[in-house]
Order: C-alpha cells, then sequence, then structure tokens
C-alpha cells in the first residue's frame, strides 16, 4: 500500500469515534459479525490520524458487537479537507449497504453546499490568472480523489451524481424540500406534520415522487385557507377560497389528480381577486363600442373552438404551462362567460 493510503495498524475500538454520519440505519450486523467471527475481517476500516472512521462503520460496529477490543485499521492523512472526507464516505455507502432517500438527501445537501463553495473558489481564482494545479492528487495505488474532477459541472448534478450514480438531483431536492418544511416555523402545524409523515414514509421505503404531490397539494391549499381567513379580502373572494378548499379536500382523487385540482382551484380564486367590480365589467352588448367585428367572424372564431377541450391532454397542459398562461386562459374563460350571459340576456329581449 503506498504512503499515500496510509498504514495498517491495530487500534483499539475505544479510541475510534464513528462522527455524526447520514446513514441513520446500518442494518442487520448479525450476519457480518457472524463473517467476521468465522472468518476475521477481511477488509480493515479506513480511519483518520485521530480515529474518526471514514470507511468501515458496519465493520466497527460489527466488532463491537463480538466484544472486540482491538481492530484492524488503515490510518488515511490526507482526507482532513471536508470535501475528502465526503468522497470517502461516499465510497462506504457505494460499495455496501446503500442510503434510502433521507440519508442520501443529507449527504448530497453538504456535497452540494462544499461543490458550490469550490466552484466560487475556483472561479475567483481564475480572476487573477491563478491556475488550480492538481499535484499532490492521483498518486498511489489508492489514489486520494482530485477534488477539481470531482467538482466540475454544476453542484446540484454533480452532488447527486456522487450520491447515487445518476443525476437524481431532482428527486433529493424534493426530499430536502420536504425536511425543510417539516422544520419551517413559519408553515402550519398541519403542514409541518404532513411533512414529518411523508419523511416516515420515505424513510420506510415509499416514493419520493406521490410524497412531493401530497406536499405540493398540501402547501397550496394552505394558500386558500390564508385567502379565506384574510379580513382584508372581499367576502366573495374569500368564500370562494373556502369552497375552493373543501371541495379539493372532499375529493378522492389520487395525488397526481389532486395537485392539479389544487392549483387549478388557486388559480380560480386568484383571478376572481383581480377582477374588477361588477360596475366595471365590460360593457354590456347593447352598449355602443368603438368596433365591431361581423356575426361571421363571431361564427368563424367559435366554429373553430367546438369541443376544443378534447383536443387537448390535461396533464400535458398543467404541466407545461406557465401561471401567467393559465391566468391568461382563466380571464379569457370568465370573459367568455360573462358575454354568454349578456348574450342570452339578448336573445330574450329579443323574443319579448
Amino acid at each position: 500500500m503506498s504512503e499515500d493510503y496510509g498504514i495498517q495498524l491495530d487500534r483499539a475500538l475505544d479510541s475510534l469515534r464513528i462522527p455524526d454520519r447520514y446513514r441513520t440505519d446500518l442494518g442487520d450486523l448479525e450476519l457480518l459479525a457472524e463473517s467476521m467471527r468465522d472468518r476475521g475481517l477481511l477488509q480493515p476500516p479506513t480511519v483518520t490520524p485521530e480515529g474518526i472512521v471514514l470507511i468501515g462503520a458496519r465493520r466497527v460496529a460489527a466488532a463491537r458487537l463480538l466484544g472486540w477490543k482491538v481492530i484492524g485499521v488503515w490510518v488515511r492523512s490526507g482526507l482532513s479537507d471536508r470535501v475528502g472526507f465526503l468522497i470517502a464516505e461516499h465510497a462506504d455507502h457505494s460499495t455496501h449497504k446503500p442510503l434510502n432517500p433521507i440519508e442520501a438527501a443529507g449527504l448530497y445537501r453538504e456535497l452540494k453546499a462544499v461543490f458550490a463553495e469550490a466552484a466560487a473558489l475556483r472561479e475567483q481564482a481564475t480572476w487573477f490568472g491563478h491556475n488550480d494545479s492538481a499535484e499532490g492528487f492521483g498518486v498511489g495505488d489508492s489514489p486520494t480523489p482530485n477534488p477539481s474532477a470531482v467538482l466540475a459541472g454544476r453542484p446540484r448534478e454533480q452532488a447527486a451524481r456522487l450520491v447515487t450514480g445518476r443525476d437524481s438531483s431532482q428527486m433529493l431536492e424534493r426530499v430536502c424540500r420536504i425536511e425543510d418544511l417539516a422544520a419551517d416555523d413559519d408553515a402550519s402545524e398541519q403542514v409541518r406534520a404532513q411533512a414529518q409523515a411523508e419523511l416516515e414514509l420515505i424513510r420506510n421505503g415509499a416514493g419520493v415522487h406521490l410524497s412531493h404531490l401530497r406536499m405540493s397539494t398540501a402547501l397550496t391549499l394552505e394558500q386558500l385557507d390564508l385567502i379565506a381567513a384574510n379580513d382584508t379580502e372581499p367576502e366573495a373572494v374569500r368564500g370562494q377560497a373556502r369552497k375552493e378548499a373543501v371541495s379539493v379536500r372532499q375529493s378522492d382523487a389520487k395525488a397526481v389528480e389532486m395537485e392539479r385540482l389544487a392549483k387549478l382551484a388557486l388559480q380560480r380564486v386568484k383571478v376572481n381577486k383581480r377582477q374588477k367590480p361588477a360596475a366595471e365589467c365590460p360593457r354590456p352588448v347593447s352598449a355602443a363600442p368603438t368596433q365591431f367585428y361581423s356575426a361571421r367572424s363571431f361564427l368563424a372564431v367559435w366554429g373553430d373552438l367546438a369541443d376544443w377541450w378534447l383536443r387537448y391532454d390535461l396533464e400535458q397542459i398543467a404541466r407545461e404551462l406557465s401561471d401567467e398562461d393559465i391566468d391568461q386562459f382563466l380571464r379569457v374563460v370568465e370573459g367568455s362567460r360573462h358575454f354568454a350571459d349578456q348574450l342570452q340576456a339578448a336573445r330574450s329581449a329579443l323574443a319579448a
């Protein structure tokens, strides 16, 4: 083994310290302990000179379970910096018991911060014509990872790839968001409680995507509740917000549809908030306009729109349109509904 890696020696188990780690579940240690008892320690853990366990926490725990007093270790220097420590921890996870999404998100969060800081330092160094050297990295049989190579690219993507082997940043960001909501004192008690419940589901193997959808729905409903309780809002708006929230909560739709219903409900309330008072609504048909389009033009427009709602995928529209796009659509719908009411009144007046 090269000098860069370290030396192998025996250390007292009591002198080793497993730091706060992102793995909270070491798994079943009985089989590992049985193997170590029958076959001995085939691969010593890696520790710092200070006795901090970098790789092999499960082996150290199993040795303690067996009542060992001493264990063989590789003592490695050169990993005292935070990047090296996290890379070493990732190597331990990737070759042993996989992290669950909660544990992975914790490691991802800190790696992302470290990568972002390193990227900023590299960019700042270029302002002064400094070129980072890789000297001191990549030598020996088990080289220290080169931070310059590891940290290339966007911090989110690079952190995710290091933790999971793929660009799972969206999934990990969702877990982090749910964790933040669970700890957010400004969030309602109901939202914090649901976030805690969703984290427990994820910890027990449930999918992150559905938990994220349910949290999105909960946040949207909270916005409706806040509008309904806001004394400065017109009563019509407050009443609509209450009705919309009740309607969504009573729906037995699945998570994807529930989120869509909640967002559309909030959009309708927001559009209603921006509507002018009834006295300032668009002038009635009987008012003298500056210019009228012909009835034939009217038929051409609405003829092309016949059954238009059957031609679009609701999920695609909800996913790809921006809030501004939805607002514009809902304003057109409200104006069309108002025009339809006036058209019916005008036809009734002509028939009288």
